[in-house]
């Protein structure tokens, strides 16, 4: 449980971003090491008061990190949706996986240490899978529907999060990123079309 006090007032939400973007830059310049409390207060300009008067210690600023990237990830399926719903599947899920990859690999650093520090079952990627799962209902429900649908999306909602964080933070120096997101991609569809004859014309409008 998040147990950090929330920011209500325009100032304490503003107080609370130059403390986040505060951990971004210490972990850029400086390593995860160097990320601490002082460190933190300093970078921001605040006093250390003012971070412990949001963030009872460095867990909860991590968890506020994630949240917001949870947020923002949310958004970004949500657009990917609404801007190629209507293509063919595979059209689709190149479009989600290149989005999703894309958006880890710009701070690799960053989501590196989210993805160590924060609980898997956190309130931020409970309330990710549950957006990412909504969204691909409206994709998938043309194809298949009811219990079926259900375990269609509890898989490839799977997939697609261990595959493009998999090509974003751990891929092997010898598989390329082209590679990684085709091999994404190739996954998804070959578990669709194992499930349901997946057409290659309009997935739904």
């Amino acid at each position: 449980m998040n147990d950090r006090r929330q920011p209500k007032q325009l100032r304490s939400r503003q107080t609370v971003e130059i403390i986040l973007q505060a951990v971004i830059r210490v972990l850029k310049r400086e390593g995860v090491d160097a990320v601490t409390t002082n460190r933190i207060a300093e970078v921001a300009g605040v006093s250390i008061g003012s971070v412990y008067q949001y963030f009872p210690d460095k867990r909860a600023i991590y968890l506020a990190l994630h949240e917001r990237h949870a947020e923002e990830m949310g958004l970004l399926v949500e657009r990917v949706v609404m801007e190629h719903a209507s293509e063919s599947l595979e059209h689709f899920f190149t479009a989600l996986v290149d989005a999703l990859i894309d958006a880890h690999s710009s701070d690799p650093e960053l989501f590196s240490l989210l993805d160590a520090e924060v609980p898997h079952r956190s309130a931020g990627a409970h309330a990710f899978e549950l957006r990412l799962r909504n969204a691909l209902r409206l994709v998938l429900r043309a194809h298949v529907e009811g219990h079926a649908l259900e375990k269609v999306l509890f898989v490839v909602g799977h997939l697609l999060d261990a595959l493009t964080h998999g090509a974003a933070l751990a891929r092997p120096a010898h598989l390329s990123a082209k590679s990684a997101r085709e091999a994404a991609v190739h996954a998804v569809m070959t578990y669709l079309r194992s499930e349901f004859s997946a057409p290659r014309s309009s997935a739904r409008r």
